[in-house]
């Protein structure tokens, strides 16, 4: 390995790890080196949902996700390349127990620029007139929403980074932080040291391996989460939208050809605990079936689907299901960017610059980075809604 010093490395080739060194590097951070055990987008990363939605339920990450959607949709003039951006619009529906909540986050989503609206069962049957909803009171609809490609927008940003004179280093693992005199003093990996006094942990569920040794644990749990692939039959080829139901907690969205992901928003879908370095990466059967199940109650002509499996995938949830950014209390030079909770895809082109403006200039210039700060879980202050769904660890 050529590269002995570094101004800053970023540990982790996912979608924000490869965010954030475009964007360092953008900003004149110096030499930025990326550091990435496996190939670029191999972990979580490669195994998202990578849906682009404006719809939070807090304010912050309202505007974050504009902005994001605004970049994706734009994605060769902001960023340069191609995201594989499809706009689909975006469904959700509700029974009446949360038209209050749902009416409230409509409410604030709207005065803050959201392109959305509620609407009733009937207007949802124009929309997917091959729903049964019988049991659902009311939607939102989301028309600009889509869904994105997470490798090809990944190396978009690390082609981005190189351009700006990054360095790109794949299959080169990360085994330390060297820490002298309490600060940062290189990045171990086994090719090789790399000298720096700046570090910024973007490796998702296996950030508290490099953070243990030095004394420094985020609360993050490595979650395990599962997706089932369906063939739609003909009578739901037209089934192109992406679809949220909060009445049997499964999420539909539309994959090649007339493939759809078929995932799990209940709780109990994102409870699963796992060894980040030892999880199952293909779907349990049982899984698979409960999926497919909830998919024949919402649209019954699922039955008629074939099944091509699944996959297993990794989220890094934090106890508010939210991200933390946000630099080291114990090691001068040391950041985190971690516990994006299976929402860190959409929120990417603009955590990448959040982060750094973070790391080069010590704040941001217009979201508030604080409100993602690391103690705010011991403070009593965790970033949550006002208005929450019921049921939900995501949302």
């Amino acid at each position: 390995m050529a590269t002995k010093t570094a101004d800053v490395v970023v540990i982790g080739g996912g979608v924000n790890g490869a965010s954030i060194a475009m964007h360092l590097a953008k900003l004149g951070a110096g030499r930025v080196v990326l550091v990435e055990k496996g190939g670029l987008a191999t972990g979580a990363t490669g195994r998202s949902g990578a849906m682009v939605r404006e719809h939070y339920l807090h304010p912050t990450l309202v505007r974050m996700a504009m902005e994001a959607s605004e970049i994706f949709h734009n994605f060769d003039d902001a960023v340069g390349g191609d995201a594989r951006f499809q706009q689909t619009g975006r469904l959700l529906m509700f029974p009446e127990s949360e038209r209050g909540a749902v009416e409230a986050n409509v409410a604030m989503n709207r005065e803050l620029g959201v392109n959305i609206q509620t609407i009733t069962p009937d207007e949802i049957g124009e929309l997917i007139p091959q729903a049964s909803l019988d049991d659902i009171s009311i939607g939102v609809y989301e028309p600009d929403s889509g869904y994105a490609d997470p490798v090809a927008t990944t190396y978009a940003f690390a082609a981005q980074a190189e351009a700006l004179g990054a360095r790109i280093l794949t299959h080169t693992e990360v085994t330390g932080i060297r820490v002298f005199a309490g600060r940062v003093a290189a990045v171990e990996t086994r090719e090789g040291d790399i000298e720096t006094h700046v570090a910024v942990n973007v490796a998702g569920a296996w950030s508290n391996l490099l953070g243990g040794p030095i004394g420094e644990v985020m609360p993050i749990t490595p979650t395990r989460v599962q997706m089932t692939h369906l063939r739609r039959p003909p009578a739901l080829e037209s089934l192109t939208m992406n679809v949220i139901d909060y009445t049997t907690g499964a999420y539909f969205r539309v994959d090649a050809g007339h493939g759809t992901l078929v995932g799990g928003e209940a709780y109990d879908d994102l409870s699963e605990a796992v060894n980040p370095n030892g999880y199952g990466l293909n779907a349990d059967h049982s899984t698979i079936d409960r999926y497919w199940r909830r998919a024949n109650l919402r649209f019954p002509d699922f039955a008629n689907a074939i099944s091509r499996g699944g996959y297993g995938a990794l989220y890094d949830m934090t106890p508010d299901g939210n991200p933390i950014l946000d630099r080291s209390a114990v090691v001068d030079g040391l950041y985190w960017a971690v516990g994006f909770s299976g929402h860190g895809f959409k929120l990417s082109p603009v955590v990448g610059r959040m982060v750094a403006e973070f790391v080069t200039q010590g704040d941001t210039i217009d979201h508030p980075i604080r409100e993602f700060r690391a103690s705010r879980y011991a403070e009593g202050r965790p970033l949550v809604a006002q208005h929450p769904y019921q049921g939900r660890r995501h949302q």
